[in-house]
C-alpha cells in the first residue's frame, strides 16, 4: 500500500486516465500490475500464498551472479538455497496478454490542477521483434542510429531563442512484453502543445521526405565505432555489475548475450555496411496513421485551454500534406584550437608515495598531481580547483552572475556553439567543463588515452576561449520560465521551497527560483566573472587518474597548463552564509490532493573535522536507519521506504547536516515522528545494537575495498587531501579508524549530533486536511 501511495499524484492520475486508451482491448486498460489497492487492504492470507505458489517457482526464475568469486562455490551455494524450490506438478498458465491493433488514431488528453508542465507524445505501436539473431543485433544498431540522428536534429531546435518545445526526444520502448511502440514526444510550454506536435511530427516527416545526410551517419557511426571500441578495450576491467542488465535482458527477452568480443567483431562488419537509405525507411515504416495514440498531459487551471482531438488532428493532416525543406547544416572547417600555445615548464617534481602520486609544480605556479592506475583502461579522469569562486563577489552584485559558471560552460568554445562543438568532437572521448560554485572555481573532465591532447585543448580552451552567446541564454531563459508557470501547482514543489526558505532564512543568495532570478542574469557580467575566475592559474590544482604514463603527459602539461596566465594572486574564499536556523523549527505544509505525506527532519550544528568523526557520524546515520527501516517499515508498516543522509564540511566552517525523510499515510505522520524521536533517543542512551554495527562496519570496508579500484574515488580522495590539506598518511590509517568505531563512539556521536533542541521538521499535508490535521 505504501509503495502505491508514493507514486500517487497528478502524473498517476494521467496517466490512470490514459492507460486505458493506450492499452485499449487489453487486460492493462482495466488494472496496473500493482493491483487493486482494496484488494491488497483486505485479502486473505491464502490469497497471498496463492499468489506466491503460483508465480515464485523456479521454471519462471532465474539467478544470476556475476563478481571476483569461484564459480563452483557460489553454484554450490545457489543449488543449496535455491535448490529445494519445486515447481508444481501443474504450474498455473502464464498468459501472455495482448495490446490489440487499431486503425484510428487514439487521443488521451488529460489535465490535472497538480500537473506542473505540458507534454505531447506520439506512440506508434508495432510488435516485438524477435531478439538474440544476429539480423535482430544488426536492426538494433540501425535503430539506434535514427534516434540518435533524429534526437541530435530536435536537440539543435532547442537552442533557438524561442524554442518550439522545452526537450524532445525520438526513441524505441515496450509497452508490454508483446507491444512495443515508437515514441515521439516534447515537453512543451502550458500552451505549447500544438507547436510541439507539429514540429517533432515535422521533424519525423522530414526523415520521411529527404532522409538523414550521409555526414549525420557518418558522425553516428564514428561515435558508435568508438564507443565499442572503447567497451573492447576495457573489457579486463569492467565492472561486475555493467554485466548483469545483459544478461536480465537475455533472460526476459532472449537478446544477444555475446561477450564484448564477439559484439566488437559485429560492429567492425556491420556498421560500415549500413546505408543512410536503410536507415531512412525506418520512418516510413514506423511513423503512420495505424496503431497511434497521441498523449497530452497539461495543467487544468483557468484561462488555459487544453487542444482537443480535432485541434491536434488537424496539425497531423497538416504535416502530413506539407512539402518540408531538406535537414541543411553548415559545419566549421576550422580545427578546434587554431593556434598551440607557446609551452612553460615544469619547474620542480617531488613523489608522494603515500597515495602514489607524483606532483609537479609548473612555472607559472600551477599544482600539477598525477596518479597512473590500472583498475580501468582507457580511462583518464581530472579534477581542477581553485579557492574563490562566487564568494569574491559582493552580494549586491551576486544575483546577476550567480549562475555564471553554467551560462559560460554551457555556451560552447571559441568559434562553436555547443552543438557545432559536439559535432566537432564526434568519436573523441575527451571532456572538460567549467564550474563556479561558492567557494572555488574549477573544472572537470574526462578522456581516453588516444584523445588526451583533444581534452588539454579543452581546458586551455576553457580558460582562454569562453564563449558567451545572447540567443541560447535567452532559449535557456525560455525553457526555464516555461518550467515556472506551473511550479507551484506541485505539492514536492511547494515543500521543497518551504524546506530551503527555512533552511536559509531568506537568505540574498540563497533566493527561491522565480521569473525574476531566472531574467535577472547579466549575461556580460557573467562572462567578466568567469575571465576573472580563470584570469590566473597560479593557484589552481590540477589532478588526473587513471590509465596515463608520466613521459606522455610531461609535453601535454607543458604545452597546454604551463602556458595558462598567471597573475600569483594570493586569495581564497569568503564566508558568505547563509547559517543555519537554531532552535526547533516545525513548519507543516498544505498541499495536494492524494492521501500522502512527506516528512523530513533536518538536523544541522559544528563539526569538528577529523577521520574518527568522519567515521563515528557515518556509522552513526547508518545504524540509525537499519533502526528505522526495521521499525517503521518492516515492523509497523508505516512508509515504504525512509532514509538517513548525512553530510560534513570543513569550509566554509565545519558543519554537518543530518536529513532523516519518509513519506506515510498522514494519519500516521505523528505516530512515525515519535518512533523516530524514540530510536534517537535510544542510540543516544544505549547506543547502536552491536549486530548492526558491525554490519555497519563491514559495509564501509567493503565499500572502501570497492572505492580503492576506482579512479573516480581517488581523483576525489586526492583532491581532498590537496584542498584541505590533510596528512597523507591518514589516507591508509582506514582499516584501523574503522576498527576504531565501537558502540560508544556511535553513541556519543548521536549525543553530539542530535540535539533534539536544535532542529527542523517540515511535513507536507494533503490540502483537505488544513485547519483540520
Amino acid at each position: 500500500v505504501e509503495e502505491w501511495r508514493l507514486g500517487q499524484g497528478a502524473a498517476a492520475r494521467m496517466r490512470d486516465a490514459q492507460f486505458p486508451i493506450l492499452f485499449k482491448g487489453s487486460r492493462y486498460a482495466e488494472r496496473l500490475p500493482i493491483g487493486d489497492m482494496d484488494v491488497v487492504r483486505s485479502f486473505e492470507p491464502e490469497v497471498l500464498k496463492r499468489f506466491y505458489r503460483d508465480w515464485y517457482r523456479p521454471d519462471l526464475m532465474a539467478v544470476i551472479a556475476v563478481g571476483d568469486f569461484e564459480g563452483e562455490y557460489v553454484e554450490n551455494l545457489i543449488h543449496e538455497h535455491m535448490g529445494k524450490l519445486t515447481a508444481p506438478e501443474t504450474p498455473k498458465p502464464r498468459t501472455l496478454y495482448q495490446v490489440p491493433d487499431h486503425e484510428e488514431t487514439l487521443f488521451a488528453i488529460a489535465t490535472d490542477e497538480e500537473a506542473p508542465i505540458s507534454s505531447v507524445s506520439l506512440y506508434f505501436k508495432q510488435p516485438i521483434q524477435p531478439q538474440g539473431s544476429l539480423g535482430a543485433y544488426r536492426q538494433e544498431i540501425v535503430e539506434g542510429f535514427f534516434n540518435s540522428m533524429l534526437n541530435q536534429r530536435l536537440r539543435e531546435l532547442t537552442q533557438k531563442a524561442e524554442p518550439p518545445f522545452l526537450a524532445a526526444g525520438s526513441s524505441q520502448g515496450n509497452l508490454n512484453r508483446a507491444k512495443g511502440a515508437y515514441i515521439l514526444g516534447a515537453t512543451v510550454e502550458e500552451d505549447g502543445i500544438l507547436l510541439g506536435l507539429e514540429t517533432i511530427l515535422a521533424e519525423a516527416e522530414r526523415v520521411a521526405q529527404h532522409g538523414f545526410t550521409e555526414a549525420e551517419l557518418a558522425r553516428a557511426k564514428t561515435q558508435a565505432l568508438r564507443s565499442m571500441e572503447r567497451s573492447y578495450e576495457g573489457r579486463d576491467t569492467r565492472s561486475s555489475s555493467s554485466f548483469v542488465g545483459g544478461f536480465i535482458n537475455h533472460f526476459l527477452r532472449g537478446s544477444q548475450i555475446g561477450d564484448i568480443g564477439f559484439r566488437y567483431e559485429l560492429h567492425q562488419r556491420f556498421v560500415p555496411e549500413i546505408t543512410v537509405e536503410e536507415v531512412n525507411q525506418l520512418a516510413k515504416q514506423w511513423i503512420t496513421p495505424q496503431n497511434r495514440v497521441v498523449t497530452v498531459n497539461a495543467p487544468k487551471k483557468e484561462g488555459l485551454s487544453t487542444p482537443g482531438e480535432a485541434e491536434l488532428a488537424a496539425v497531423m493532416e497538416a504535416v502530413d500534406a506539407e512539402e518540408l525543406e531538406p535537414y541543411a547544416e553548415e559545419l566549421a572547417d576550422e580545427p578546434l584550437l587554431s593556434d598551440v600555445p607557446e609551452p612553460g615548464t615544469i619547474v620542480s617534481e617531488q613523489r608522494v608515495d603515500t597515495v602514489g602520486v607524483t606532483e609537479w609544480t609548473l612555472s607559472n605556479g600551477a599544482t600539477v598531481v598525477l596518479k597512473p592506475t590500472d583498475y580501468r583502461d582507457d580511462q583518464i579522469l581530472f579534477r581542477a580547483f581553485s579557492p574563490g569562486g562566487s564568494s569574491l563577489v559582493d552580494t549586491e552584485d551576486y544575483l546577476p552572475v550567480s549562475s555564471a559558471g553554467g551560462i559560460i560552460n554551457g555556451s560552447g568554445l571559441g568559434p562553436f556553439t555547443p552543438i557545432d562543438l559536439g559535432k566537432k568532437l564526434t568519436g573523441k572521448v575527451a571532456s572538460a567543463n567549467a564550474s563556479i560554485s561558492d567557494l572555488e572555481e574549477g573544472l572537470s573532465g574526462s578522456a581516453s588515452p588516444q584523445d588526451l591532447e583533444t581534452m588539454f585543448q579543452l581546458i586551455f580552451m576553457r580558460f582562454k576561449a569562453p564563449r558567451a552567446d545572447s540567443t541560447l541564454l535567452a532559449s535557456n531563459q525560455a525553457r526555464t520560465l516555461a518550467v515556472l508557470e506551473n511550479r507551484r501547482a506541485s505539492p514536492a514543489a511547494v515543500f521543497s521551497d518551504t524546506l530551503q526558505v527555512v533552511m536559509t532564512q531568506n537568505h540574498p543568495r540563497a533566493p527561491l527560483i522565480s521569473e525574476e532570478l531566472v531574467m535577472a542574469t547579466d549575461l556580460e557580467a557573467s562572462l567578466e566573472l568567469y575571465k576573472d575566475r580563470f584570469a590566473d592559474a597560479s593557484d589552481f590544482t590540477f589532478i588526473f587518474v587513471g590509465d596515463l604514463e608520466l613521459d606522455t603527459m610531461r609535453p601535454l602539461v607543458e604545452t597546454y597548463l604551463a602556458s595558462l596566465p598567471s597573475l600569483n594572486r594570493v586569495e581564497t574564499w569568503r564566508d558568505m552564509g547563509p547559517e543555519s536556523p537554531k532552535g526547533v523549527i516545525e513548519k507543516s505544509v498544505y498541499k495536494g490532493m492524494e492521501p500522502q505525506s512527506q516528512s523530513i527532519f533536518v538536523f544541522t550544528g559544528d563539526f569538528e573535522d577529523s577521520r574518527a568523526n568522519r567515521n563515528d557520524f557515518s556509522a552513526m546515520n547508518q545504524a540509525l536507519q537499519t533502526k528505522l527501516r526495521e521499525r517503521i517499515r518492516e515492523e509497523l508498516g508505516g512508509t515504504y521506504g525512509v532514509s538517513v543522509g548525512g553530510s560534513n564540511s570543513w569550509r566554509p566552517t565545519g558543519s554537518y547536516t543530518i536529513t532523516i525523510r519518509f513519506g506515510s499515510d498522514p494519519m500516521r505522520v505523528e505516530e512515525l515522528r515519535q518512533v523516530v524521536f524514540d530510536e534517537i533517543e535510544l542510540l543516544q542512551a544505549a547506543g547502536p545494537d552491536p549486530e548492526d554495527l558491525e554490519n555497519v562496519k563491514e559495509a564501509l570496508r567493503r565499500s572502501r575495498e570497492t572505492n580503492l579500484e576506482s579512479n573516480a574515488y581517488w581523483a576525489g580522495q586526492i583532491a581532498a587531501l590537496y584542498r584541505q590539506g590533510r596528512d597523507f598518511s591518514e589516507f591508509w590509517d582506514y582499516e584501523m579508524s574503522i576498527d576504531a568505531i565501537t558502540p560508544e563512539t556511535v553513541k556519543a556521536a548521536a549525543q553530539r549530533y542530535f540535539d533534539l533542541e536544535n532542529y527542523i521538521q517540515v511535513t507536507l499535508f494533503p490540502e483537505s486536511m488544513k485547519g483540520g490535521e
